[in-house]
């Protein structure tokens, strides 16, 4: 039986500006009676927020936390976390997994749609001022921004000018609007452009990594242009993030010990926008990929005994990790959630110290300061830089750090040293949190390859449809206009 899901839009009560990420909805309401005034307009904007960590209320989700970070981690060869799906590539239309993403992800744009809708239509004058009402605005458009982007990435052809680009909405998903087509790569970046721009007109600067801020507005725009790649893309990038690095606030800063960051998670600095979790009753199972899957294919305690060969990482990833000096930071002892309690050695960085406290700060990075750095060095190195101008960002990275303190990298002989150079940083920097090792593993290459051929032997021969995953049959069955995304079996 073909099934049409209706999503509601949550109105909230809030007894704080913060605590609204894991709360489950005081009442339904729908949009015509849901705002009418200022505050109103403030609690479906902390809906909207929300909707990236509400599922069930016992368990929360995971949809954007970890479990999409180690799905893309695993896709680059670098983890070997987020299940055999990812883990082999061999995935169809029907994957459990795949599904969930996909309904969830629309979820988050209807939520934002509710929020631009509503507060469009909110007369001026319930505002404090206009300007206020185009930053909330901004805001919405920038959350829709992002999930799209990531709509883009993960089911679309997002290198290719071609018709498989994103299934776009901008109005309340009902069933009369159920039946549509995907708009091209070509269109879909526009849309996406569009509410980047209005957010970087209106949105204020950073202060908290639990907001939106122009700054995360443009260094979204970097990435997607930078992993699209077009004529004039990484010259247009390098631009932008100039101008976003040379104007950034005092408040957004990297924080020179590395575990002091992640101990602080949200409330760091160094953190542009994460996922916050504001209760702590159910916040290791909504990271559940950093607080089960993740340890679970970390190597067991032996007393007395440090782990030869990590179960967590392919083995070209694992050579580097463990001759890095941020090892010692980023790995360590965490315990599953069993009768038991057995430790293991994995990733600490996101899974903390497992489930033996769930009252800890699990979170996912979205985007942290080091990332500027790393796209700096990228996009210098694609627009003609020498190598040791393209080198410098990445020097200027390890310089901010004094625990671990990170020695300089000297300057390579060649260019392809140099991207191999950046490549690794990445990585290193980045693994788990945010699936920046996975497009990067696409746009750097090794013989001729892209690097994911490389850390993953076991998966020699991928095709470029398979860069993407399939649009799933929870929208295939019901929307008989979506084209499938080729190359896979139902």
């Amino acid at each position: 039986m073909k099934r049409i899901i209706y999503i509601l839009i949550f109105g909230f009560i809030l007894t704080s500006c913060d605590d609204f990420l894991t709360e489950e909805p005081v009442h339904k309401q729908t949009l015509e009676n849901a705002v009418v005034d200022y505050d109103g307009a403030q609690n479906i904007i902390n809906g909207m927020y929300a909707s990236l960590t509400l599922g069930s209320s016992t368990s929360g989700s995971d949809f954007f936390g970890g479990s999409l970070a180690c799905a893309l981690s695993s896709q680059a060869g670098v983890s070997r976390a987020g299940g055999t799906t990812f883990y082999s590539m061999s995935y169809n239309s029907t994957t459990s997994g795949i599904a969930t993403y996909w309904q969830q992800w629309y979820a988050c744009v209807n939520a934002a749609n509710a929020a631009i809708i509503s507060i469009s239509t909110l007369a001026d004058n319930k505002f404090p001022d206009t300007k206020e009402k185009s930053r909330m605005i901004a805001e919405a458009r920038c959350f829709r921004a992002w999930v799209n982007a990531h709509l883009l990435w993960c089911f679309g052809h997002f290198q290719t000018d071609d018709e498989y680009g994103i299934l776009y909405r901008e109005e309340l998903s009902d069933m009369i609007n159920v039946h549509r087509d995907r708009l091209s790569v070509k269109d879909s970046y526009q849309k996406i452009f569009d509410d980047l721009d209005a957010a970087i007109k209106d949105l204020g600067n950073y202060t908290t990594s639990k907001r939106l801020s122009r700054q995360l507005a443009q260094a979204l725009k970097v990435k997607l242009l930078l992993n699209r790649g077009w004529e004039g893309d990484y010259a247009n990038a390098l631009s932008l993030l100039n101008e976003t690095i040379s104007t950034l606030p005092a408040d957004f800063k990297m924080d020179p010990d590395m575990k002091n960051m992640y101990n602080e998670a949200w409330d760091s600095k160094e953190v542009l926008w994460a996922r916050y979790l504001e209760d702590g009753s159910g916040r290791a199972y909504s990271e559940f990929a950093y607080t089960q899957t993740i340890i679970q294919t970390g190597d067991l305690l032996v007393v007395g005994q440090e782990p030869s060969s990590l179960k967590s990482f392919y083995p070209e990833f694992n050579s580097w990790l463990e001759t890095d000096p941020r090892y010692n930071v980023t790995m360590g002892w965490a315990r599953r959630l069993n009768a038991t309690g057995q430790q293991y050695f994995c990733p600490t960085k996101v899974a903390r110290g497992g489930r033996a406290d769930m009252n800890d700060k699990f979170t996912t990075y979205y985007f942290r300061y080091p990332e500027l750095l790393l796209m700096q060095a990228e996009l210098r190195a694609r627009t003609g830089a020498t190598i040791a101008e393209a080198l410098a960002p990445i020097n200027t990275l390890r310089n901010n750090r004094t625990n671990p303190i990170l020695p300089q990298i000297p300057e390579p002989a060649t260019r392809d040293e140099l991207m191999d150079i950046i490549f690794k940083e990445y990585c290193l920097e980045l693994f788990v949190e945010n699936g920046s090792e996975w497009f990067a593993s696409l746009r750097f290459e090794k013989d001729g390859n892209p690097w994911f051929k490389t850390l993953k032997p076991d998966v020699s021969e991928v095709s470029t449809n398979k860069y993407c995953w399939p649009i799933p049959a929870v929208e295939t069955n019901v929307n008989n206009q979506i084209k499938p995304n080729p190359g896979f079996d139902n």
